[in-house]
């Protein structure tokens, strides 16, 4: 009886032993893709001394196993592990099983090995997908993959900055300047475990045409006088959806330029320039902006009004009185501000061929005037004013009129002849009286 049963009871011993034993089978990575490489390693570690004869893996067609097979490991300690490398190359996508035996003097150890292989690739998510022409776009994004990739980086194929991104926890972003509306795509490369891929996504996305920068240039006097100052007012607004950086602004027969470090999207920047002009007739002005993007793009815009200037001067005489006279030559009359600013130093200047003399006026408000008061004991046939001022911006202004001298009136003439005259007839009266007196004392 105990011979009948005797290789059933060695079965089971055998079986029980073997699976006594402990097998334990690592893979990097997990999953992998159409030809990827997993690095593997099956842990063998003895419950009890035992002599391992071989191992030999199965495994399905496509699935690559390096190698399949060994043998004569010989003897492993009781608690003692022994560590047998391999790789799988998985060529296709599909689930498959690789069946792993170890054959040990106390029997065989049988192992599965389950290797998945999946058949896609990273894509790429864009934060927005309506982007500005002709501006620039700041683009957020995000990689999207089931498996847990590493070394992600990517390589936007058009102008971007930056040209590389080093995706972090599977976001990045990017700035870029489309000049035409075409599709966006995308190089990325990635690492699983020590696999290296590459993957071309494109994205779609609908572009429309940037608001620009707008200019408004109003002078606040479209109508001035020679030697006045005239305020231009410059208005820049940003309707871009970025900021602008390195604003300069320059309007043309206007000394200063204007720097304005930068304009946010949606936010209007003024300037102003002082106009003014030493002759007549209509004046352009053109004023000019230069700016940059966030992506050092530089642009120019131009903006042109005119100005009438007149053909008077700020300051003008009026209420001129020249009287001559006996005693000599008096000049009264006012000087007027006849400009929109402020004038200072203003000298008033008279002149003869034998004389010249000044008025002194501290400053004259605009509609403002004074009035001088010149006298001459000699003068001739023309008498010069000339006047003398700085405006509000330091220039320097002045004019002169040549004026001619009255004659004298005519009762001032007519005295002026009949004096000897007349002296003449009261010395003929006085004698006449002295003679007749004479006669009437004979008498």
């Amino acid at each position: 009886m105990l011979k009948r049963f005797l290789p059933l009871i060695l079965t089971l011993l055998v079986i029980q032993t073997a699976s006594a034993q402990v097998v334990k089978v690592e893979m990097s990575p997990q999953t992998l893709l159409p030809n990827d490489v997993a690095d593997c390693k099956l842990i063998f570690t003895a419950q009890q001394n035992t002599y391992v004869s071989g191992i030999t893996i199965f495994h399905p067609p496509e699935i690559q196993v390096v190698p399949s097979s060994f043998s004569g490991i010989g003897w492993i300690s009781s608690g003692e592990s022994y560590e047998f490398p391999f790789t799988i190359k998985a060529e296709k996508s599909g689930i498959y099983t690789l069946t792993i035996y170890v054959n040990t003097l106390n029997g065989t150890v049988k192992q599965s090995l389950t290797v998945r292989v999946l058949d896609r690739m990273p894509d790429i998510v864009l934060d927005k997908t309506v982007l500005h022409l002709n501006e620039v776009n700041t683009v957020q994004f995000t990689v999207t993959f089931p498996l847990p990739i590493s070394n992600v980086v990517v390589e936007p194929l058009f102008n971007s900055d930056p040209k590389i991104i080093y995706v972090q926890n599977g976001k990045g972003y990017f700035k870029f300047e489309p000049t035409k509306p075409e599709p966006l795509e995308f190089k990325i490369c990635f690492y699983n475990g020590n696999n290296y891929h590459e993957v071309v996504r494109t994205v779609n996305v609908t572009y429309i045409e940037s608001r620009g920068v707008l200019i408004n240039v109003t002078p606040q006097y479209p109508i001035t006088l020679m030697g006045d100052v005239d305020r231009i007012n410059v208005e820049i607004a940003n309707l871009r959806g970025d900021t602008i950086y390195s604003v300069n602004i320059t309007a043309s027969n206007c000394s200063k330029k204007v720097q304005i470090p930068m304009i946010k999207s949606g936010e209007t920047a003024k300037a102003e320039f002082n106009f003014c002009s030493r002759n007549g007739g209509y004046k352009e002005i053109v004023v000019k902006v230069s700016y940059r993007d966030e992506l050092n793009n530089v642009y120019q815009k131009i903006k042109m009004i005119k100005i009438k200037v007149l053909n008077e001067t700020t300051l003008q005489f009026s209420g001129l009185e020249i009287k001559p006279s006996l005693e000599g030559l008096t000049v009264t009359g006012d000087v007027s501000n006849n400009g929109r600013t402020k004038v200072y130093n203003v000298f008033v200047t008279a002149s003869t061929s034998e004389q010249t003399k000044t008025y002194y006026i501290d400053s004259l408000d605009p509609s403002d005037f004074d009035t001088f008061e010149f006298t001459f004991t000699n003068y001739s046939n023309t008498i010069t004013l000339h006047v003398k001022w700085t405006n509000e911006i330091g220039e320097v202004f002045e004019t002169s009129k040549v004026f001619k001298v009255p004659p004298l009136s005519v009762q001032a003439k007519s005295s002026v002849d009949y004096i000897p005259i007349v002296v003449s007839v009261v010395v003929l009266l006085f004698v006449l009286i002295l003679i007749f007196l004479s006669w009437k004392r004979r008498r």
